[in-house]
């Protein structure tokens, strides 16, 4: 891919949805919702998290599948590329509140300057969305040859830009207790498995609620992602978790999605002591019910 300006790769269609060239392939958004629970139960949007879907002449290609096949020298624009195709399609939704989660590869952008470049790209297709730089959420996601001074430097320039950083698998570890000082994320994904360790523990609620409680404390958005089961969603309410998502909760949309029609904004009046009574048991802990 010759490095020119990045929406000479990029179609609108006449509703306004967005889709993006390379090369054969024909790329497309698709939309995840990230979802919070109200008192009254219902799920309201939050945020959705910007995923590829690609395809040559009709058929679908696996996103594994096309990532693989691209030439490392295209690599860093095809990482824009996807960035901005999502950036364009969030802001076609009517929601001005809700956050995009883009993924990203920082270690694509090794010198200062690329990173600058990168920025000013993502500032474009916000500027050209209509969308504040805030709602735009980066997630940073670290593999073993990254330079955490790059990645951290990186996150720095996101900030600078009025951008949010948000880390994935995070467990509580010493070493995600170091990404936590050096990128200071905005939002941060659980790791599944170590979720899954806690829910299943007959402390693990409790101990949950108090990192999650922390995060928040700290101005920190956690998520728990890959809910498929209702024990998932369920364990979720035990702990306080501000924000879901899973297949469960709701799947991914290409743009132009339903998501006014799925997840109307609504007014709800202020909860009866029934609802009060309601959501308590709802909310109470069940151990043992997720072993089988």
């Amino acid at each position: 891919m010759i490095e020119r300006s990045i929406f000479a790769n990029i179609d609108r269609d006449a509703d306004g949805t967005t889709t993006a060239r390379y090369g054969h392939y024909i790329l497309q958004s698709a939309l995840q919702p990230i979802l919070r629970e109200t008192f009254d139960g219902r799920l309201e949007l939050e945020a959705v998290e910007g995923l590829v879907r690609a395809s040559c002449d009709g058929a679908l290609v696996p996103p594994a599948d096309f990532f693989a096949l691209i030439p490392e020298e295209d690599r860093p624009m095809v990482d824009s590329l996807c960035r901005s195709l999502h950036i364009l399609n969030t802001g076609q939704l009517a929601r001005k509140d809700v956050t995009l989660l883009v993924n990203s590869q920082p270690g694509l952008f090794q010198s200062p300057h690329a990173i600058r470049q990168e920025v000013d790209r993502m500032r474009l297709a916000a500027h050209e969305a209509g969308m504040a730089p805030a709602r735009i959420a980066c997630e940073i996601r670290e593999w073993p040859d990254d330079n955490p001074d790059t990645l951290a430097q990186f996150a720095r320039q996101l900030h600078d830009a009025n951008f949010l950083v948000a880390i994935d698998e995070y467990a509580a570890t010493d070493e995600d207790s170091a990404r936590l000082a050096r990128l200071s994320p905005d939002l941060l994904k659980f790791d599944p498995i170590w979720v899954k360790r806690f829910a299943e523990g007959s402390t693990g609620s409790g101990l949950m609620r108090v990192v999650v409680a922390r995060l928040e404390r700290e101005g920190i958005r956690p998520i728990v992602t890959n809910i498929e089961e209702p024990w998932q969603a369920e364990f979720c309410r035990e702990i306080g978790m501000p924000l879901m998502q899973g297949y469960l909760l709701a799947r991914p949309q290409v743009a132009p999605t339903s998501f006014e029609r799925d997840f109307p904004e609504e007014q709800p009046a202020s909860p009866s002591p029934a609802a009060h009574e309601a959501r308590a048991h709802r909310a109470a802990p069940r151990f043992g019910r997720r072993t089988g």
